[in-house]
């Protein structure tokens, strides 16, 4: 699954990473450098920590390629659950 991350500017220093609806991301200037703010979890479900970055397009290569990690870990999980998920739904019938 390819989702994209839409930046979108908010105040005059933040602009928000969105996939969909989802605020995922948010990138903070500080000057000469920035902060990447990841708001998904890793797979243990704790949030990612912030990066800093001196050029605002290598944090945001850097959260595609975070994104592109929670989706994986995602996806795994969700295939794993669902032979078990059917397989106990027929079972309860």
């Amino acid at each position: 699954m390819r989702l994209k991350i839409r930046w979108k500017p908010y105040f005059s220093d933040t602009e928000y990473g969105m996939v969909g609806e989802i605020k995922a991301f948010s990138v903070v200037c500080h000057g000469s450098s920035f902060t990447l703010d990841p708001r998904l979890p890793d797979a243990k479900g704790v949030t990612l920590p912030s990066e800093e970055f001196r050029e605002v397009d290598a944090a945001k290569v850097r959260a595609d390629v975070l994104l592109e990690g929670f989706l994986k870990a995602f996806l795994a999980d969700t295939r794993q659950a669902e032979p078990t998920a059917v397989g106990a739904g027929k079972e309860a019938s």
